[in-house]
């Protein structure tokens, strides 16, 4: 079983390597347990109706494939309300400088175009250095910038520089940041500061002679395939960006970074803020750091420049953990949680953005929100934290059961499907459930039924994906499963105690649900079509009349078919409604849809 699970998974992989997106596989084929990562969407949805946030977008990243993609509540409810969907491009705010500042400031270090040692006012001309009250000078360097340890103050008069330099005003901008007095000296203490990035900027834009736009956009996004990630976005990305805070005006912010310096001294493009995003793309840049440097063949950097941009330097920088780029374990760092590994590194946005990397575990958690719509109320503090230890506690804990790729892949259909309610009928099965198709509501001329057939599928299987139906207490069910369990060699006993668990499961949990169990299909082993059913008619005969005792004792109807389709006086199906012994036909989906008609 373990053999074929590989295979599938190679296969599945093999048919999505030409794509530049992360490969999308259930958690369960990565050894990760999809119900324990219900309860990051727990959390999620406990915070939107708390009205902490409007929705949310969460990525998984095992190694380079995407494990969970979801979202959650509304991308805007101002002016109008528009549904949350995973393709929402959202305003990363200060994920900017570790997504492209820093990444382009290790680029060119790696290219040997600079030094982590080397003084600021080597690129920035008049950028003042430390001076204590003794006169003593103390060097401001690049680390000291990546590192949050200049000295720089946190933050600029946004005000202040629009009235003096007008707006934007770049050239305004580092010029007061060159000149403005520092706070401490530096290494002996931490401040989180935009100045510090903002610099940066100005370095990687000397350095390069191109704009840190057209620098991340043609070294780092472009290779890695990152579509829809960009500073000022146009396009079908601006179509898909989730707007921010509402102006004084009552238009809102749209496309338009929400931090102040980046818009209105920066012009939207800024070391500091400014780049927009999906958890697609920076999925994708998460798997190319998880595999040091490089995706789908595209390298953006070399693993020994991501261990040391994503590694706290050694020394007394050390100890405010962060790393030149990321950070690792300071203030700033509880969207971390607290299972994750200490090597974990990550960054948050003010705007409700969050990116955590463990690369021990080559696992990436991006939590996405727009806290800060259709007001900066909103607080993600601690949901960053809770989603973060709830995605860590599924890591490592494969299910007792895991099932077969196309089984996942139609779980994540129906994920996406509208919600199951209590107007709905839901046919529940495999593959002759899910032949079905739209047959069931046609033929029987019945609203509201809903087919949740997976081919290929078993009684517990059934029995694992019923939280994606009881939850909506639907009015009915009709039940038809175990004809795969056959082909796997148990039992008549095994098979209908399985059958019965998905009984008691409904009836706990959906107690004004009437359910319906059916009696399997007979077959027709002269096909010779399915090895795995030869000499099993008999083993189908005796579960039905398990079935049906079962039935009795737990009162609920059954819907004994079997004769409508086998041979008169025969345990073998009609040739003229099969063509493989084993599926329906037409001819008879008629047959079984007629006979439902009177119960639906």
């Amino acid at each position: 079983m373990k053999h074929l699970l590989n295979v599938c998974l190679l296969a599945l992989v093999a048919l999505q390597a030409g794509a530049q997106a992360l490969p999308r596989v259930a958690p369960e084929l990565m050894g990760v347990d999809s119900h324990r990562l219900a309860y990051a969407d727990s959390a999620i949805l406990e915070s939107i109706a708390n009205k902490e946030i409007p929705g949310a977008v969460l990525a998984v990243v095992k190694e380079d494939r995407m494990i969970y993609l979801k979202a959650y509540g509304n991308k805007e409810v101002y002016p109008k309300t528009v549904a949350m969907d995973v393709n929402t491009v959202f305003d990363m705010a200060s994920c900017s400088k570790s997504m492209s500042t820093a990444v382009s400031a290790w680029i060119l270090l790696e290219r040997g175009k600079m030094r982590l040692l080397d003084p600021v006012s080597m690129y920035i001309p008049d950028y003042q250095d430390y001076t204590d009250s003794l006169g003593r000078r103390t060097t401001i360097r690049i680390v000291h910038l990546l590192t949050h340890t200049s000295g720089l103050p946190a933050y600029g008069p946004t005000a202040d520089l629009v009235a003096k330099y007008g707006s934007p005003n770049p050239d305004g901008m580092i010029e007061y940041i060159a000149t403005c007095p520092r706070e401490f000296k530096p290494e002996t203490d931490f401040q989180y500061s935009c100045l510090n990035y903002i610099s940066l900027q100005r370095i990687i834009e000397t350095i390069s002679g191109q704009s840190l736009r057209d620098f991340a956009k043609e070294n780092i996004f472009d290779v890695l395939g990152m579509k829809h990630t960009d500073y000022n976005p146009t396009g079908e990305t601006l179509e898909r960006v989730a707007p921010t805070e509402v102006q004084k005006d009552g238009t809102v912010l749209r496309g338009q970074v929400h931090d102040p310096l980046a818009r209105l001294m920066m012009g939207g493009i800024s070391g500091n803020a400014g780049i927009f995003s999906d958890a697609n793309d920076i999925a994708i840049l998460v798997a190319a750091l998880m595999n040091g440097g490089a995706y789908n063949g595209k390298r953006i950097l070399s693993p020994m420049a991501v261990r040391a941009m994503t590694t706290v330097p050694r020394g007394l920088i050390g100890s405010y953990g962060r790393t030149p780029g990321w950070d690792v374990f300071s203030d700033y760092a509880s969207n971390n949680g607290d299972l994750f590994g200490r090597n974990t590194y990550g960054h948050t946005g003010y705007t409700g953005t969050s990116i955590i990397v463990d690369p021990d575990q080559k696992v990436s958690v991006i939590l996405l929100t727009d806290r800060v719509h259709p007001k900066d109320v909103g607080s993600v503090v601690r949901l960053r934290s809770v989603v973060a230890n709830a995605v860590a506690g599924a890591i490592g804990c494969p299910p007792e059961r895991v099932y077969f790729p196309y089984y996942y892949q139609r779980v994540g259909e129906f994920a996406e499907d509208a919600p199951i309610t209590k107007k709905d009928i839901v046919m529940l099965g495999n593959s002759i459930t899910e032949g079905g198709g739209e047959r069931f509501a046609t033929l029987t001329k019945t609203k509201h039924v809903r087919n949740r057939g997976i081919s290929g599928d078993v009684a517990m299987g059934v029995y694992d994906r019923l939280d994606q139906i009881l939850p909506g207490q639907p009015k009915k069910i009709f039940l038809m499963i175990g004809i795969n369990d056959v082909s796997q060699d148990l039992t008549a006993e095994e098979i209908v105690s399985h059958i019965e668990m998905v009984v008691d499961k409904v009836r706990k949990e959906s107690p004004k649900t009437r359910l319906y169990l059916e009696s399997l299909m007979p077959i027709n082993e002269s096909f010779g079509r399915y090895e795995r059913l030869t000499g099993k008619t008999s083993v189908v005969v005796d579960i039905n009349h398990r079935l049906e005792a079962l039935a009795k004792a737990k009162d609920i109807p059954f819907l004994n078919f079997y004769s409508l389709f086998a041979e008169p006086n025969t345990d073998i199906l009609r040739q003229d409604l099969t063509e493989d012994g084993l599926h329906l036909n037409d001819t008879g989906y008629v047959i079984w849809t007629k006979a439902l008609k009177k119960y639906m």
